[in-house]
């Protein structure tokens, strides 16, 4: 019987592998025989990747070229690329009301304009024999919290347009659906860890009582970018420990 978990020869292709959830999720397929390439936006993510055992790449995702010159070097190499999964975000702790102009495009440019561009691109190359993505968006897509509204549209925003490309790239055998992670131990949950009266505020609040670890989300990753999940597409799959379900 084949193992539809395993990746043995998969080329899959992560943003943001350096850290946190990226890191783990490279690191699932690679025990699984997968042949990652990982991007960071500095040499020094890209170097954290190639010692994980993944092909580490320096591409920052808001310059227009970047990801699309990396996906025409691998499609060069090895014909296609299995599955994209975009990963890479930013946020910010900033209040409403003191959001200057380069914060909100950093972070829309980042976690949409970037999204949407890396998609792109992997169509052009494939859109003769399909693809599958993945788009890592948020809990924060739903629901809103203080000091992070640029975030929660920016990832809103990744959910729908996970929607719009699902169904406008069927016919050409795309599936394209959102991983959306609840409150993570990484570094963009450390103003909260850092504070022990507002990470037990925060922990007390989700019915698991834990903020979820990067392995959390192999799991779901693997699923979303195997054989197993043939039929889903446009679909968002969330993994919060039960955050959003009160």
């Amino acid at each position: 019987m084949q193992d539809v978990f395993s990746f043995k020869d998969k080329v899959i292709l992560i943003t943001g592998a350096g850290r946190g959830i990226g890191k783990a999720i490279t690191k699932g397929f690679l025990e699984r025989g997968a042949i990652v390439y990982g991007t960071g936006s500095k040499q020094e993510s890209a170097d954290l990747i190639n010692a994980a055992g993944a092909n580490g790449r320096v591409a920052d995702v808001t310059d227009p070229a970047a990801m699309p010159t990396l996906i025409d070097e691998i499609v060069q190499k090895h014909t296609r690329i299995d599955c994209l999964i975009n990963n890479s975000g930013v946020s910010s702790d900033t209040p409403a009301s003191f959001f200057k102009e380069d914060e909100i495009e950093k972070i829309l440019n980042t976690n949409v304009k970037g999204v949407f561009r890396s998609c792109q691109a992997y169509f052009k190359t494939h859109r003769k024999h399909g693809g599958t993505i993945i788009n890592v968006a948020s809990v924060l897509g739903f629901v809103g919290i203080p000091l992070a509204s640029i975030y929660c549209a920016s990832k809103g925003g990744v959910i729908q347009l996970t929607k719009a490309l699902a169904i406008e790239w069927a016919s050409y055998n795309f599936r394209v659906n959102a991983l959306c992670p609840g409150l993570i131990d990484t570094d963009m949950t450390s103003r909260m860890t850092g504070k022990p009266d507002l990470l037990n505020k925060v922990t007390a609040s989700i019915p698991l009582k834990r903020l979820g670890q990067p392995e959390d989300l192999v799991g779901a990753a693997l699923f979303m970018a195997s054989s197993a999940s043939s039929y889903m597409t446009g679909q968002t799959l969330v993994i919060d420990g039960g955050m959003i379900a009160q």
